[in-house]
């Protein structure tokens, strides 16, 4: 495994998993870029960096829509189909 890989698998495993942490560190990031004269380098990793924190709060955004509308389905309709059938 080359050592670009070896980095990037090694940053992947690095990430945090809840959404919280990953918004914290990827606002943090996005402050620093905007704040700061970055090396082209450092730019790159630090988008990539972002790119992949921004992935992990979309998928625990689009897996908490799902849990909200599950609960709706599971919860919310069987109370409305009981109130018509009185």
């Amino acid at each position: 495994m080359s050592d670009d890989k070896l980095v990037l698998h090694t940053e992947q495993q690095d990430l945090p998993e809840q959404f919280e942490d990953a918004m914290k560190e990827l606002q943090g990031i996005v402050q620093s870029m905007e704040n700061q004269v970055l090396s082209l380098d450092d730019a790159l990793k630090a988008y990539e960096r972002g790119m992949l924190l921004s992935r992990i709060c979309q998928q625990k955004l689009d897996d908490a829509q799902l849990q909200v509308q599950v609960l709706q389905d599971n919860i919310l309709k069987p109370l409305s189909q009981d109130v018509e059938e009185d």
